[in-house]
């Protein structure tokens, strides 16, 4: 079964040998044959007898999955041959199959709401200064305890990107610490 394509040209080739004719005056021709309709692509020999017809994309003649009839047709002086025949497929040289395997849908976003105890440890003086840091950071921003469950996402990149720029040994006690002076200021 011949194969031809919807999105790719391609070059029927063959070699022809014609007695009692010249091959010079002879012509080739491909017929590409469906049900419903027939296409013709004229193609050329050379004086060595090589065949060669050009079959364009065909994308918008012929849809996928046809099958029919193709057959080399030559006229050498006023007489028809027809030396090739074979059944043909159109297929698409590049396909894209998706098989979706599982569909989801996203999931409703629970907020909890987290406890800290906090110990009544003395930090040290660098501790101090972290936290007075911060504390300044989050009353820039306005952050206290009143409104501190809608802006934790604003308290949270705050402290995220201060522990990252300020190396802290004890993270822990200066987040403990900030705690307690946000309740002390309600």
């Amino acid at each position: 079964m011949y194969k031809l394509f919807t999105d790719k040209s391609e070059l029927f080739e063959c070699d022809i040998k014609l007695e009692g004719a010249s091959l010079g005056k002879s012509k080739a021709r491909l017929v590409v044959e469906t049900s419903d309709y027939s296409l013709l692509f004229n193609g050329s020999i050379s004086s060595g007898g090589k065949c060669e017809i050009p079959i364009r994309k065909l994308k918008g003649l012929i849809d996928e999955n046809t099958s029919g009839n193709i057959r080399l047709e030559v006229v050498a002086e006023d007489t028809l041959f027809t030396p090739w025949e074979s059944d043909f497929e159109v297929d698409a040289s590049k396909k894209v199959t998706v098989e979706v395997k599982t569909q989801t849908t996203k999931k409703p976003i629970v907020e909890a709401k987290v406890r800290v105890k906090v110990k009544n440890e003395k930090p040290t003086l660098t501790e101090k200064q972290h936290i007075i840091n911060l504390f300044k950071l989050l009353v820039k921003e306005d952050i206290n305890v009143d409104n501190i469950s809608y802006k934790h996402n604003a308290l949270n990149n705050i402290v995220a990107t201060y522990l990252q720029d300020n190396p802290v040994k004890n993270a822990d006690k200066v987040i403990g610490g900030i705690l307690k002076v946000l309740e002390k200021r309600k």
